[in-house]
C-alpha cells in the first residue's frame, strides 16, 4: 500500500492564509476527525530546540503550532504542548520562542519531559532498550510538527529526526557519544524512536527554513511549503526530493523503509495537494560539516585522510565566543576545554556530532573545509 504526502504552497505566517492551507493539507490525507478523536489528550511535538525568535527559523513557528491546535480543539480535544530543549527550560523556551500569546489564549498548558521510561524493542532492532520521556505516553495522539532545516550531523532534520527530542535533555548527549561517527547507528536510533511513538501524523513547517550549517546557525530561507503525511518516512523523503536532494542522502529514509516502518520509495509514495512552481529546488545549501566517515574504523587510514582533506570540523571563533561554557558542558565526549583564555576543541576527541554548534547562541562555532571538501560538495550537489 503506498504512502500519501500532501504538500501546499504557503509565503506566509499570517493565519488568513495559514489556517486555511494546514486545513487543505490535512484534508489532503484524511482529515483531522480521522487521527483525532472527541475527548482525547493530544500532545503537539514541535521543533523548540533553543529560545529563538521564529525569524530565525530555528523553532516550529508557533502560528502552525496554533493552527494545529485550533483544529484539535474544533474536533472536540484538548492538545497539550511538550518538548524536552536540550539547554534552557520549556517554559523559558515557548516564552522567548513567541508560544505564550497562542497559549494562554486558547488554555493549551505544556508538558515539560522529565520523567524517564524504558521503551522495549523486538530482538531483532539494534538498540532492544532506550529511554524516552514518559509523559509522552500519558496522551491518547501524539502530532509531530518538525521544521524543514538543515543538520551538520544528519544532513536534515525534518520528521523523523524531531522525534529526538522525546530523549530527555541531559540524555541527548550520551545518545550522540554512544553513536559517535557512526551515521548508521545514530539514524536506527532516530528510527526506533519514530517506530515506539508513532504520532499519528507528522506536519512540517516548510514556509521558513534553514539552509547551510543548521540547525542553529544556518540562515533562514524562504521555501514556501507546508507538507504533512501519517508516514513521516514518506514526508521526509518527498522533502528532500522537494529541496533538489536524493532522498537516500537522508539515512533515516533508507533505513526506515529497511527495517518496514515507513516508505521511502518514490514509486510508493502519492504525492498530493498542489504542484508547487519552481521545484525541485536548484540551490538549496547543504550542510558543509556533512561527514563522508561515517562507519570508518577510527584507525583507518582513509578515515583519517578524509577527516585531513575534505571534512569540515568546529572552530571556536574566540572573537564571537561569549564565554558562557555550554558547549564545553555539554560536550559528550569532552572535547572542549579552556586554553589561552579561551576554548578550543581537541580534534582528536572531537565525534563530529556538532552539539557544539547547534547549542551555541552566540553563532561562534565556525566550520573550516579543506579545498577538496570544497570541490567534492560542489560536484556531489
Amino acid at each position: 500500500m503506498n504512502s500519501t504526502v500532501s504538500v501546499r504552497t504557503c509565503g506566509d505566517y499570517d493565519a488568513s492564509i495559514l489556517v486555511p492551507v494546514v486545513q487543505r493539507v490535512l484534508d489532503d490525507i484524511g482529515g483531522i476527525n480521522t487521527f483525532v478523536k472527541t475527548g482525547q489528550r493530544v500532545l503537539l511535538k514541535p521543533n523548540l530546540l533553543m529560545s529563538s525568535p521564529p525569524e530565525m527559523a530555528r523553532v516550529t513557528h508557533p502560528a502552525v503550532v496554533e493552527a494545529v491546535a485550533g483544529m484539535v480543539i474544533d474536533a472536540g480535544a484538548k492538545p497539550f504542548i511538550g518538548d524536552s530543549p536540550p539547554m534552557g527550560n520549556l517554559a523559558r523556551v515557548l516564552s522567548k520562542s513567541g508560544y505564550d500569546p497562542f497559549m494562554k489564549k486558547m488554555g493549551i498548558d505544556a508538558v515539560p519531559f522529565s520523567r524517564k521510561l524504558a521503551a522495549e524493542f523486538q530482538e531483532e532492532r539494534l538498540f532492544r532498550r532506550i529511554e524516552l520521556a514518559g509523559e509522552i505516553f500519558d496522551f491518547d495522539v501524539v502530532i509531530n510538527l518538525p521544521k524543514l532545516k538543515t543538520h551538520g550531523q544528519m544532513f536534515l532534520t525534518l520528521a523523523v529526526k524531531n522525534l529526538f527530542g522525546s530523549i530527555i535533555g541531559p540524555d541527548k548527549a550520551a545518545w550522540h557519544l554512544k553513536a559517535g561517527k557512526d551515521y548508521e547507528s545514530f539514524a536506527t536510533v532516530l528510527v526506533q524512536i519514530f517506530e515506539k511513538i508513532r504520532p499519528v501524523f507528522s506536519l512540517l513547517d516548510g514556509i521558513l527554513g534553514m539552509e547551510g550549517d543548521g540547525p542553529n546557525n544556518g540562515t533562514p530561507r524562504k521555501v514556501g511549503i507546508v507538507a504533512a503525511s501519517a508516514d513521516a518516512i514518506a514526508l521526509d523523503a518527498s522533502v528532500c526530493r522537494l529541496l533538489g536532494l536524493k532522498a537516500e542522502r537522508l539515512m533515516t529514509c533508507a533505513l526506515g523503509q529497511a527495517m518496514e516502518v515507513g516508505v521511502a520509495d518514490e514509486n510508493r509514495i502519492d504525492v498530493v495537494g498542489d504542484r508547487p512552481a519552481g521545484f525541485p529546488l536548484r540551490n538549496f545549501k547543504t550542510p558543509k560539516s556533512m561527514s563522508m566517515t561515517w562507519n570508518m574504523t577510527e584507525r583507518s587510514f582513509l578515515r583519517r585522510f578524509l577527516e585531513g582533506h575534505f571534512i569540515a570540523t568546529p572552530r571556536i571563533d574566540k572573537k564571537a565566543c561569549a564565554q558562557c561554557k555550554i558547549c564545553l558542558n555539554h560536550c559528550p565526549p569532552k572535547a572542549i576545554s579552556e586554553k589561552n583564555g579561551g576554548l578550543e576543541i581537541d580534534h582528536r576527541k572531537c565525534i563530529s556530532c556538532f552539539c557544539c554548534q547547534e547549542l551555541c547562541t552566540s553563532d561562534a562555532i565556525r566550520f573550516q573545509q579543506p579545498w577538496l571538501g570544497r570541490v567534492m560538495a560542489f560536484l556531489s550537489r
